[in-house]
């Protein structure tokens, strides 16, 4: 079975868990989950995610909002103006009312003598941008590239947010590895302190021995304590992630074997290059180009025509009757920088140092982005060496332990030994639970950085709206 299948696999056994949910509440978790299963929980609820398809409709809008700037304007304004002492005459030769007077729109300078109290103007006017240096074709390919970006970090937040839950899943798994282990200890130290009790009520061994026993049980059930409530946290920072009740949250699975890691490994497959933080930084450079042009359009005439439709009362254009009277007026409107004191070649200057500066962080990531790669693969491997070693040294103790359990029965060992030697298979198995978690996790870190886990969400997302 290929990668793709088994994901699709996995996806198909996370929907039967998502069916369950209760709609406009918390994710509800009703059976032991996997990690396949917390994974699709977590690019449905998490929050993070959901802030970033947020962003992401946004920039849809964006897109739509810029492309109407080629389509043209239509703008009604409207007005009433009420004269004070018409004995006092106007100093100018037009009464010009900023906003209401339509444009093109003269008033008499007789007209405040003559008119009623009360004056009023309308009109529609229509502005159609005919040549903007090319400012409106850069703002729409800015949009589409802020856009493009708003895409990308819905996608580098799914893999943030995957890592994340890799991470807090295995934890649970340790320290519910780890709650077994202190049960586990406890039992062999309650047995050994009953073994003693009866030894020390036929007047065999001393009583200090039996203490050295409660002592080192006292001590485990406060570890077994630390390690419960540490388990409690695990869960509830898994829940976070997942959106899901803590409470009910209960996870399907073991401590990663050793054949799991080694056929994750030959699963990696990625092109960091194709990474969401690559293609956010090549459009950002993008857009730092774009808005290098929008600049030097700077230099550029401006046209646009404009038509429209005013009314006024009284009616100015025939002798002030007292009735609306109106008319169309079209007209062409050229703007042409002539002279800025060398400002428009100083912001294209600056824009120049953004476009480089886009360029090397670009550049920059990239550089880090492989050498990332490089350290995860070796933060794998050895980890998948350090497992080795804790296999074997868990496997050394448990024999240790046999031994020293058998040559007590002989009366070959002290208390002293058995309790040393329970404590090194305790401290091998811990080490052992710890080694497992750290290459699972290492596994995971591996594939964000490869872009593995980019795929995995797309792949994800595919399935969900062909279903």
């Amino acid at each position: 079975m290929n990668r793709n299948s088994m994901r699709i696999r996995a996806t198909l056994v996370a929907l039967a868990t998502l069916l369950t949910l209760n709609p406009g509440a918390k994710a509800q978790t009703q059976s032991p989950l996997t990690l396949e299963q917390c994974r699709a929980l977590a690019l449905e609820h998490n929050k993070s995610v959901q802030i970033a398809q947020s962003d992401e409709v946004a920039s849809d809008y964006l897109v739509k909002s810029a492309k109407t700037k080629y389509l043209p304007r239509i703008d009604f304004t409207g007005g009433w103006v009420h004269p004070g002492d018409r004995s006092v005459r106007p100093f100018a030769i037009d009464f010009d009312i900023p906003g209401v007077t339509p444009p093109g729109l003269s008033v008499p300078l007789d007209f405040i003598g003559i008119a009623p109290k009360s004056i009023y103007t309308g009109g529609f006017t229509l502005r159609q941008p005919v040549f903007t240096g090319f400012k409106i074709v850069e703002a729409n390919k800015m949009a589409g590239y802020a856009s493009d970006i708003a895409h990308e970090k819905v996608k580098l937040t799914e893999a943030e947010v995957l890592t994340s839950v890799d991470e807090a899943y295995w934890r649970v798994i340790s320290t519910q590895e780890k709650v077994s282990l202190a049960h586990s200890y406890k039992a062999l130290l309650e047995r050994l302190k009953q073994d003693l009790e009866n030894v020390y009520a036929e007047g065999m061994t001393t009583r200090n021995e039996v203490l050295k026993v409660q002592v080192k049980l006292n001590e485990v059930e406060l570890d077994l304590m630390r390690a419960e409530n540490g388990l409690e946290l695990s869960k509830m920072l898994l829940a976070q992630i997942l959106g899901a009740d803590a409470e009910s949250l209960t996870l399907a699975g073991d401590v990663i074997s050793e054949e799991q890691l080694q056929q994750g490994l030959s699963m990696v497959i990625g092109r960091p290059d194709e990474r969401a933080e690559i293609a956010m930084l090549q459009k950002k450079l993008a857009i730092t180009e774009s808005a290098r042009k929008m600049v030097k359009s700077q230099f550029m005439p401006n046209a646009f025509l404009m038509a429209g439709y005013n009314w006024t009362q009284p009616n100015v254009y025939k002798g002030t009757q007292n009735n609306f009277g109106g008319d169309w007026v079209v007209g062409v409107g050229v703007h042409i920088p002539v002279f800025t004191w060398g400002d428009r070649l100083h912001q294209v200057h600056i824009a120049d140092q953004e476009v480089a500066k886009a360029e090397l962080e670009l550049r920059d990531a990239q550089e880090k982005i492989n050498l990332q790669v490089q350290q995860n693969r070796f933060k794998y491997a050895e980890a998948l060496k350090r497992m080795e070693m804790t296999k074997l040294s868990k496997e050394q103790a448990e024999e240790n332990l046999r031994i020293t359990k058998d040559n007590r029965l002989e009366g070959m060992n002290n208390v002293r030994d058995i309790l040393e030697a329970q404590a090194m298979w305790e401290k091998a198995s811990s080490q052992d639970i710890d080694a497992r978690v750290e290459a699972a996790v290492a596994l995971s870190q591996l594939e964000k950085s490869t872009g593995a886990l980019y795929k995995y969400a797309e792949q994800v997302r595919i399935n969900d709206h062909k279903r």
